[in-house]
C-alpha cells in the first residue's frame, strides 16, 4: 500500500542556506547508510523541505528512522498525481478510514495552483463524507487524512511518528565521552549525539568483571543510536592509580580519581582530534560533583568539559535512561538489581570543597605524571562485536 516514507526535519530548516544544505546532505547520507547497513534497498532524495525515502520494506525502515538524529517526524506515504487525487480519495477512502467514526482532512500546499489549501480540504472532505457517511470532526477526529501537495505531486499519509529531532550525527565535532557502567554517563553521551557529535567512548577499567560487562552492554546500546558515523570505543587501566590513591589520597580520593580520567581523556582526544570531554556529572548529585569540586576538575582539562546533565535531577536522568534502554543494563548486579555498585576505593569521608593547593600538592606527592603515562600507554580499542 505504501509508496515510501516522507521525512521532515525541524531545526535544520532555520539554519542559513549553506548550513541547511550541508545538514540535509548529511541527514540523507545517515539515512541511506543506516538503511543499507540493515540490508534494505533504498533511494533517498530531497524535495522542497522534505526527504523522500523509497524503500523495499517500509515497516523495517520506519523502525530505523526512529533512531536517526535530525528527523522531526516521518510518515509512510502514498504517492498520487494531483490530476488523480480526487479519484484516488473517492476509491480508497473507505480503506483509508476503516474503523474510524470521524475524520478530518489537512492539506499543505506549495506551488502555483488555482485553489487554496482550504479549498482542497473542503473538496476532499466532501468526497469522503459522501462515500463513507463519516462525521467531520476538525477538533478531535478519529483519523486525519494528511495531503501534501507540491506542484503536481501529492503525498498522502494517515499518521506520523515523532523523530529524535536535534541535528544530524556528524555535523558537529567528535567528543571523547567518559562512560561507566552507570546510569548517567550513557544519557549524557546520547544528548551529545542529538547535537550532532560523533562519540569516542572511554572506559576507566578498575578490573571489576561486572562493571566491565555493564559497560560493554551500555556501549552496545549507545551504538544502537549511533547511526551514520563510526563509534570508537576504548578502555584503559585505571585500577593501579585507584589502588595508589585509595591508600594515600584521604578525602580527596574521588577528586584525584576524576582528575586522572580527565587527563587520560584529554590525551586520547588530542590523539583523535576531538574538541571536548563529556561526562555524566550533575551539579550536587554526589559529593564529588559540588560546584567547587567541578571547578577544580575543570582546571585539569585542556579541553572544554561538557556536562549535558548538569541541571538534571536523578529522577529525570533515570527516566531518560529507561526510555533510551540504558537503565536495565546499568542496574544489573549478579542476579538482582541495584541502583549502584559502591566503589571499592571510596573513602568514608569525601571532600565537597576541594582546595586547589592541596590537590596540586597531592598530585605531586603521588607521582601523578608517572601514573598518567602508564594509563595512557594502556589505552586500547574495544570491539563491541566480540562476545564477552
Amino acid at each position: 500500500m505504501w509508496s515510501g516514507i516522507l521525512v521532515a526535519y525541524g531545526e535544520i530548516a532555520i539554519k542559513s542556506d549553506f548550513v541547511r544544505r550541508s545538514y540535509v546532505r548529511k541527514l540523507m547520507r545517515n539515512i541511506t547508510s543506516s538503511l543499507k547497513d540493515e540490508g534494505l534497498k533504498c533511494n533517498v532524495k530531497h524535495k522542497w523541505s522534505r526527504i523522500i525515502v523509497d524503500v523495499d520494506d517500509v515497516e523495517r525502515a520506519m523502525n530505523i528512522l526512529g533512531r536517526i538524529f535530525g528527523i522531526s517526524y516521518y510518515s509512510p506515504y502514498i504517492y498520487v498525481e494531483l490530476s488523480k487525487l480526487e479519484d484516488f480519495i473517492a476509491q480508497n477512502c473507505g480503506e483509508l478510514l476503516k474503523d474510524a467514526k470521524s475524520f478530518a482532512v489537512r492539506v499543505r500546499r506549495s506551488g502555483k495552483h488555482d485553489f487554496s489549501s482550504r479549498d482542497l480540504e473542503v473538496k476532499l472532505g466532501s468526497i469522503i463524507k459522501e462515500k463513507t457517511g463519516l462525521k467531520v470532526s476538525l477538533e478531535s477526529p478519529d483519523r486525519t487524512v494528511y495531503v501534501e501537495v507540491r506542484n503536481s505531486d501529492c503525498y498522502i499519509y494517515l499518521w506520523r511518528r515523532d523523530g529524535l529531532r536535534g541535528i544530524p550525527l556528524g555535523t558537529s565535532g567528535r567528543v571523547v565521552c567518559l562512560v561507566s557502567g552507570g546510569i548517567d554517563s550513557p544519557v549524557a553521551a546520547w544528548c551529545m549525539m542529538k547535537r550532532g557529535c560523533p562519540l569516542t567512548i572511554l572506559y576507566a577499567d578498575v578490573k571489576d568483571p561486572l562493571r566491565f560487562r555493564k559497560f560493554i552492554n551500555i556501549a552496545r546500546r549507545i551504538s544502537y543510536w549511533h547511526l551514520g558515523e563510526d563509534l570508537h570505543v576504548y578502555t584503559y587501566d585505571h585500577y593501579k592509580w585507584l589502588e595508589h590513591i585509595r591508600d594515600n589520597g584521604g578525602k580527596y580520593v574521588c577528586v584525584l580519581c576524576k582528575i586522572m580520567m580527565y587527563a587520560v581523556a584529554n590525551k586520547l582526544a588530542e590523539r583523535l582530534g576531538a574538541w571536548a570531554i563529556v561526562t555524566g556529572e550533575s551539579l550536587g548529585q554526589v559529593a564529588s560533583q559540588t560546584s567547587r569540586n567541578l571547578m577544580v576538575l575543570n582546571s585539569y582539562s585542556n579541553l572544554p568539559v561538557v556536562r549535558p546533565l548538569i541541571a538534571y535531577d536523578k529522577e529525570e536522568i533515570v527516566s531518560m535512561a529507561k526510555k533510551l534502554g540504558f537503565y536495565d543494563y546499568a542496574i544489573e548486579r549478579e542476579g538482582y538489581a541495584s541502583s549502584s555498585i559502591d566503589c571499592w576505593a571510596r573513602p568514608k569521608r569525601v571532600t565537597t570543597m576541594a582546595n586547589p593547593g592541596n590537590v596540586s600538592k597531592l598530585l605531586s606527592e603521588l607521582d601523578f605524571n608517572h601514573f598518567l603515562n602508564e594509563c595512557v600507554n594502556s589505552i586500547k580499542p574495544i570491539d563491541l562485536n566480540v562476545p564477552l
